[in-house]
């Protein structure tokens, strides 16, 4: 599942190829991608010249030089490939947007391509939580938010609310490196705890984009990064292997009817205090 690593070493790496060229070329292969037709899609983005890639939360927004906004939400099974000339990407894309010699190519049946305004893309982005690197998200605004949450740890990490972008993967490594039980009760942490999972938050988000994040569909030819962060994971589906060497065996449980990948001996209700 793309989640915010994933967006944000598209964006990264995006910006080196494609900023300031103007769109030459537009094809919608699956025409319930967006909400216009395929002729209006095309029609509104050839000849507008890309200014400026943004990322909220797994939200992809292209700015554009019309003042205009084109929103791209990777489904489940998304990737973005990004090729020269006449090189073809490893999936069957759903939609290819051409900038001169590079093509960008987009994958999921159920991926999202939207024309907004910027009050549309407000009201759309809105009710998503702070970003995990935004200055507003002090260590000190996060543990008041948490105060205010209730519910199991792993279902307030993908809800969201408190932070946009972190799915399943995330939560579940993020849970780990903060030494917390995927069900523990967010209203129950100690401020040590609460400390910790802010720690945790950026240290497994930050480390993933440098890493590339989880992918494994390269996102141009001969693509050694993306996806380096997968042998990273210390929990997410790896039931029945150790977490680290000196760990013991990762274990599944249910948490709001989600599964849930964790450490009997690693993580627990509270964060103990290391010294």
């Amino acid at each position: 599942m793309t989640e915010l690593p994933e967006i944000e070493h598209y964006r990264r790496q995006l910006g080196e190829w494609i900023l300031d060229r103007p769109i030459e070329r537009v094809l919608l292969v699956n025409e319930r991608s967006t909400d216009v037709t395929p002729e209006e899609f095309a029609g509104a983005l050839e000849g507008r010249t890309l200014l400026f890639l943004e990322r909220r939360g797994t939200f992809l927004i292209f700015h554009l030089d019309n003042g205009h906004r084109l929103l791209i939400a990777l489904a489940k099974d998304g990737a973005l490939y990004c090729g020269d000339g006449e090189e073809q990407p490893p999936f069957n894309a759903q939609a290819e947007i051409g900038f001169g010699e590079k093509t960008l190519y987009i994958a999921g049946k159920a991926s999202v391509l939207r024309l907004m305004t910027v009050r549309g893309l407000d009201e759309v982005v809105k009710t998503l939580g702070p970003d995990p690197f935004s200055r507003q998200l002090t260590p000190e605004l996060f543990v008041t938010q948490l105060k205010k949450r209730r519910g199991a740890l792993r279902s307030l990490l993908t809800g969201q609310k408190l932070v946009a972008g972190i799915g399943p993967r995330y939560a579940d490594e993020i849970a780990f490196e903060a030494g917390l039980l995927p069900s523990v009760k967010v209203q129950d942490l100690n401020g040590e705890s609460a400390a910790r999972l802010y720690e945790a938050i950026e240290n497994v988000l930050g480390a993933a984009i440098e890493a590339g994040g989880s992918l494994q569909t390269p996102l141009y030819a001969g693509d050694t990064v993306t996806g380096g962060y997968l042998s990273q994971c210390k929990v997410y589906e790896r039931e029945g292997e150790a977490c680290t060497e000196e760990g013991a065996k990762v274990e599944k449980m249910d948490v709001s009817g989600k599964k849930a990948y964790y450490c009997p001996q690693c993580q627990y209700e509270q964060t103990p205090v290391f010294s």
